[in-house]
């Protein structure tokens, strides 16, 4: 089954974070960061309504499906890190409620930022699904640009995975598990990497 993938343009920024907020409620991460399922599925919208926003439509790394099934969210290697300025907006849109996160979110960016590769790559961000569209080829649909992206660059992907079991999926894709970590008191996750082809 094919699906019509589509940039992320400002109309479909609500969709798309909404898509995004649905497929992440129950993710690992997110859920040790954000505990309270009513907080979390509030901030996750406004999170990434602000991050797809002012972040990924910019640098063009924003993709949804026709219907808001999910969305891929990639960071191109021309500008890999956010600036101090995205930064405040990826703060402000967990604030007030989400400010006990703060914290743990911090730590969390330093160890990501500690294991992440150095050399030129397209660095997959997000990619969720919709629970109820799940396991229906979307993800293998939205991986895809990114994916062409890298290919076209001559680039390598990287991406973070918060679910063991997500490992065999993007293994087809030609991604390698490089590494697990952890924070004494987070959840795991699962680095990978795909070489350039």
């Amino acid at each position: 089954m094919s699906h019509r993938v589509v940039k992320v343009t400002p109309d479909k920024v609500a969709g798309a974070a909404e898509a995004i907020a649905a497929g992440f409620f129950d993710n690992e991460i997110w859920a040790w960061m954000l505990p309270g399922g009513r907080r979390r599925r509030r901030l996750l919208r406004r999170h990434y309504r602000a991050m797809i926003h002012r972040v990924f439509i910019p640098r063009g790394g924003a993709w949804t499906t026709d219907g808001f099934a999910g969305a891929a969210l990639w960071i191109p290697p021309a500008r890999p890190r956010l600036s101090s300025r995205e930064r405040f907006f990826e703060t402000l849109s967990l604030l007030p409620e989400g400010l006990t996160a703060l914290g743990r979110g911090a730590r969390l960016d330093a160890l990501m930022a500690e294991n992440h590769p150095a050399e030129p790559h397209w660095y997959l961000n997000t990619l969720a699904v919709r629970p109820e569209h799940q396991r229906h080829g979307f993800g293998s649909a939205l991986i895809e640009p990114g994916l062409a992206a890298a290919d076209s660059d001559g680039l390598p992907a990287y991406l973070e995975t918060q679910r063991e079991a997500n490992i065999p999926f993007y293994g087809r894709f030609g991604f390698e598990l490089v590494q697990k970590v952890s924070l004494s008191d987070s959840p795991p996750m699962w680095l990978m990497w795909r070489p350039a082809t």
